[in-house]
Order: structure tokens, then sequence, then C-alpha cells
């Protein structure tokens, strides 16, 4: 990922608040010559000093079948995006010396890749995805609100795996570069916008 001094992400911990936010992560394996791309949630969980990334698919996933091959993999966790119109920017209107520009945080993680054929352990990690993303509900789905016949059915066909984070980089590209009324002005102009991501950005953006 390249990412200029000023847009880097430095902050292990802000980096996996990101992870956290945004676990669905695209998940780009490498192998054997081959390339194998995937959108897939991903739960960071405690290990090392970056952290460890687990997830599962099922037993007929080429991720699984191609398994061996793959050396290392990278995933990309992303926050929503948007568009920034030059026409927000409150500085430069009259130079015209303003451009279209977009908005957005990404992170890349990278490690090996190991897959875990565990029933016991299948079940710990589903039941921590469930409650990454029920917790704050108000009133949170558990588990064992489902038919256990069901559940372990479900968890028999798929198979885990884990990837210990070995380098961690990040980019919060939020108009950083811009004065503080031209990102006030932002800030106001996303929180009105229609685009689908466009309000969750101005909350991102720091006046």
């Amino acid at each position: 990922m390249y990412i200029q001094p000023l847009f880097s992400i430095s902050e292990v911990s802000e980096l996996q608040q990101v992870m956290n936010s945004y676990p669905l992560a695209t998940l780009i394996a490498e192998g054997a010559g081959e390339v194998e791309i995937n959108l897939l949630p991903l739960l960071l969980v405690a290990a090392g000093s970056l952290g460890r990334l687990t997830g599962h698919v099922s037993k007929s996933h080429n991720l699984y079948l191609k398994g061996r091959s793959i050396k290392t993999v990278t995933a990309i966790f992303q926050s929503p995006n948007a568009y920034i119109s030059p026409k927000w920017y409150v500085n430069g209107q009259r130079s015209g010396r303003n451009a279209p520009s977009w908005n957005y945080m990404a992170v890349q993680a990278q490690g090996r890749i190991r897959f875990i054929d565990d029933a016991l352990w299948m079940r710990e990690h589903l039941d921590a995805l469930t409650h990454s993303q029920e917790e704050l509900r108000e009133e949170p789905w558990l588990p064992t609100q489902a038919d256990p016949e069901f559940l372990g059915s479900v968890a028999a066909r798929l198979i885990g795996f884990e990837v210990d984070i070995e380098n961690l980089c990040g980019k919060r590209f939020l108009s950083q570069q811009r004065t503080a009324a031209d990102r006030d002005s932002l800030i106001q102009h996303l929180a009105q916008d229609q685009g689908p991501g466009a309000v969750a950005v101005s909350r991102l953006i720091k006046s």
C-alpha cells in the first residue's frame, strides 16, 4: 500500500480499531503462481505485538482447497468512503487550484495462513464473531437461541483459519492536508450528501 507520511496511521491501537470497526476484509491469498481474492469477515484477537486474524470458509472453498500452495495472505480493511467535491473547499475557489478527491481509511495486514479443523475452535470462533457484532444491540441475538443440531451441522461444513499478523500498516486519507476551514466545510457538506458513505465519512474527519 502506497502511504505518504502525512496520511500514515502509525499507532497499532488505531490500526486495530479500524480492523475491529470494519471487519469485512478483502483477503488476498498468493501461492503457486495463483491469486485468490475473497471478501470475508475476520475477527481480530490478541496475540503477539500486532494481533491475530481468525476466520472461516466452507470446506469446499477455493481458499481451503488451495491451502497447501498459499504462502502469504494480505487482508485489507476499509472504512466507508466518500467523494469530495472541489466546490466544498473554502480555500482556492478564486484560483481554481482545487480538484476532486476521495476520503477513506484503510488498513493492510499480512501474514501466513494456517487452517484449523477443530469443532471446539470453530464453535468458539463463531460465538466470538457473533458477539463482536451483536454486543451493542439492545436485544442481541445469541447462538444459544439457535437449534444446537442446526449449528453443529453448519459448523461441520466449515474450516477455520488463523493469520498471525507479521506486517501491519494503514492510511488515513481524510483531508489532513487541507485547512481547518476546509475540513469543517467538508464535514458540513458530507453530513448532508446523499452518497452512501458520506455521513459516515463526515464523522471520521477531524476539524
